[in-house]
């Protein structure tokens, strides 16, 4: 025998306690070595059999992904053939009655409808019915991932993104309608970078002469005020700067600012991101094509120190990113605003502040201001890369990092807790329901069951502190449960939104139209009525902000809100009236905020207006030309009803609803509408896994180059 042979052999035998023996082993009451054949077996020249189909096997994490991914390919593979199978049988069908009778085969709303678009009635498979396709979330498959930019470069849109969602709704709305693809136009759609004049093009060949000029900066009063604003607006959320030894540095700065500005070139940076986010706050214009306090960021970038080289502070170094990170997001520049706070996220990895940081070298204040530096550029990380839709910048496994003590006194009680809860909730959303998990029927659904059992629980602890109608009602909401409800309900919408694209890509007759019968699915509809639901009280929130003037106008979260929830509400009304009757209220609601932003100078919120405004005004015009095909299964329809296609259910032009829609509307601003955690729980644990899992077809089905 070989050594390789006796190794074999001897790895077999060095097992410990197996879960399973053979036959003559288990018969006789023995133990067995799990071996093939068994010690006992060879001693006794015996024929050696196991049970192979309850004989447990071991396999890799990656073997079964594997198995998964081949399984979702079929599943993609198979539906496409059902498809165009089923519209080969229509065009027959229709084929054979035009030869067979000279009279209409359908009522008079199929008349001049292609053969393709009629309602099948003919019998399929499977007991009369034709098969469902699979549901699955096509975002997660990465199909349609490019666009053309409006300098003809091609844009990625990542799958979460909520600019490529929008984007992806309204450039297949427009070629449904007009046949031609979408127009990247910058000056009525959002395109990022191309929203702001720059002013600068990063040359540092261009940069003034002296990079340290202080002549242009506020006075000290002035100054003091807007960083106060600075501390009002971002300082419950983020930990953008350490007020105190902030505040001794510009002491030191009003006493001889031109020394000061050369000697501590990094607070100098610093000191320049608040000040222009203080004006940006504080002072409001429409006269410029960039906001108050941009020359202020652009100075700060012109003379940022290089990183490289330069060896400071590493938790202020941290802050001056942060903060030039998230102004670059307020300005619409976010894939520039996602690498800055990239630099960020590896140099605090760099100096281990994603760790307990345990030493007796450390002192236990800078511990403390280290951990609560971390859940801000985790925060930020967050939600820049769902916005994007690209991958985490590091995984959840391999943070260890506390809670800091001294959160409560700087950012209030559980804010920075509960901010970090629902980005984690942020983090696996975009893991399972937009990665591989999304891809096969029954682990996306899952993957959603999951999800929501898990924005049940925080909702709890959510209510419980930041409860928005702590004074009974909504009318003196607080900014900063107004900020945790909302990303708690952009959870939700993320989450069960690739439904509705799913269905209006089927009813727009981009996909398989088997794929409507899930709308006969109690638990499809549960799904789909918490998205409408959650995107109805993003909407009462923001509307209620605004009365209070509480409306953020420069930080992007507000409008986010208003744009990640107006979209799922028009989507709704397209495709079933069920699910939302007329969104010509919440439209015109969403249309409001953004115009007060606008009016205030946020060209970002002009352009997602209308944006907004052309989706609604193209769906309008599908349901005016009947152009949209009629893909309802005939299984929907009540017994006898033979109606022919289901419409688009209109709204008519934006603007156009009754009065007595727009007072029905306001009085329910006044009421209770938030999901309670037991409700969004009872949907979680009665989602039926089984019955929404696609049943696959024979062997003889497929075709033999599918194989």
């Amino acid at each position: 025998m070989s050594p390789k042979d006796l190794t074999v052999k001897r790895s077999l035998r060095t097992g410990k306690r197996i879960s399973k023996a053979c036959r003559r082993c288990r018969d006789q009451k023995i133990r067995c070595s799990g071996s093939h054949p068994c010690d006992q077996c060879s001693k006794r020249s015996s024929a050696c059999q196991f049970d192979s189909t309850s004989q447990r096997v071991l396999v890799t994490r990656r073997y079964l992904d594997s198995l998964h991914e081949r399984i979702a390919s079929v599943q993609q593979r198979l539906s496409h053939h059902a498809s165009s199978r089923l519209t080969s049988e229509r065009r027959e069908h229709s084929t054979s009655r035009e030869m067979q009778s000279p009279e209409p085969v359908d009522s008079d709303q199929n008349q001049g409808l292609p053969p393709e678009h009629a309602p099948l009635k003919a019998p399929g498979i499977h007991g009369g019915r034709e098969p469902k396709a699979p549901l699955t979330n096509p975002l997660a498959f990465h199909v349609t991932d490019w666009a053309q930019g409006p300098m003809g470069k091609p844009l990625f849109m990542g799958t979460s993104s909520t600019w490529a969602f929008g984007r992806r709704v309204l450039g297949m709305t427009h070629m449904r309608l007009t046949g031609l693809p979408l127009t990247p136009d910058p000056d009525k759609l959002l395109f990022d970078r191309h929203v702001y004049d720059a002013g600068w093009d990063g040359n540092k060949a261009n940069t003034p002469s002296n990079m340290f000029d202080v002549s242009n900066l506020p006075t000290a009063d002035f100054a003091r005020y807007l960083i106060n604003s600075v501390k009002f607006h971002c300082g419950h959320l983020f930990y953008l700067f350490e007020e105190e030894s902030f505040m001794e540095q510009f002491a030191a700065f009003q006493q001889n600012p031109s020394e000061k500005s050369r000697s501590s070139p990094l607070w100098f940076c610093h000191y320049l991101l608040v000040l222009a986010f203080g004006k940006a706050f504080v002072v409001q214009s429409v006269r410029s094509r960039s906001p108050p306090g941009y020359d202020h960021f652009i100075q700060a970038m012109q003379c940022m120190p290089d990183f490289t080289f330069f060896d400071g502070d590493p938790i202020e170094m941290t802050q001056v990113l942060c903060c030039a990170a998230l102004y670059l997001q307020c300005i619409y520049r976010r894939g520039p605003a996602y690498r800055m706070l990239g630099t960020a996220l590896r140099w605090a990895l760099e100096h281990g502040m994603y760790t307990e940081m345990h030493g007796l070298c450390l002192d236990e204040a800078y511990v403390q201001r280290c951990s609560l530096m971390w859940w801000t550029i985790y925060t930020l990380e967050r939600r820049m890369s769902s916005l994007l839709g690209v991958p985490m910048g590091i995984s959840e496994e391999s943070i260890s990092a506390s809670f800091p003590a001294i959160s409560q006194e700087i950012q209030g009680a559980n804010v920075l807790e509960m901010q970090v809860m629902l980005c984690q909730i942020l983090a696996k959303v975009d893991l399972t329901v937009y990665g591989s998990e999304g891809k096969l029927d029954s682990r996306y659904l899952s993957a959603t069951q999951s999800v929501l059992r898990d924005i049940a629980n925080v909702t709890v602890q959510l209510n419980a502190s930041f409860d928005l109608y702590a004074n009974g009602s909504m009318s003196g909401t607080s900014r900063i449960s107004a900020h945790l409800h909302l990303l708690e309900h952009q959870c939700i919408i993320l989450t069960t939104r690739p439904l509705l694209y799913i269905f209006l890509q089927s009813k727009l007759g981009q996909s398989d139209p088997a794929l409507m019968e899930w709308l006969q699915s109690a638990t499809v509809k549960a799904l789909l009525h918490a998205c409408v639901e959650s995107a109805q009280q993003i909407l009462r929130i923001l509307s209620n902000l605004l009365e209070q003037g509480l409306l953020e106008t420069f930080l992007p979260f507000d409008m986010d809100a208003a744009f990640i929830s107006t979209i799922p509400l028009m989507m709704a009304a397209t495709i079933d009236q069920s699910l939302l009757q007329d969104h010509s209220p919440w439209s015109q609601r969403a249309y409001t905020i953004l115009e007060d932003m606008s009016t205030r100078g946020n060209i970002c919120a002009r352009l997602a207006q209308s944006e907004l405004k052309q989706l609604d005004h193209e769906l309008a015009q599908l349901s005016l030309k009947s152009n949209v095909p009629t893909v309802l299964a005939t299984g929907l329809r009540g017994p006898g009803d033979d109606s022919g296609p289901m419409d688009i259910v209109t709204s008519g032009a934006p603007g156009g609803y009754s009065q007595s829609l727009e007072l029905e509307f306001a009085d329910s601003f006044r009421q209770h509408y938030e999901l309670s955690p037991d409700q969004l729980m009872e949907l979680a644990n009665s989602l039926d896994l089984n019955s929404l899992t696609w049943p696959l077809p024979s062997m003889d089905d497929i075709p033999a180059h599918d194989l």
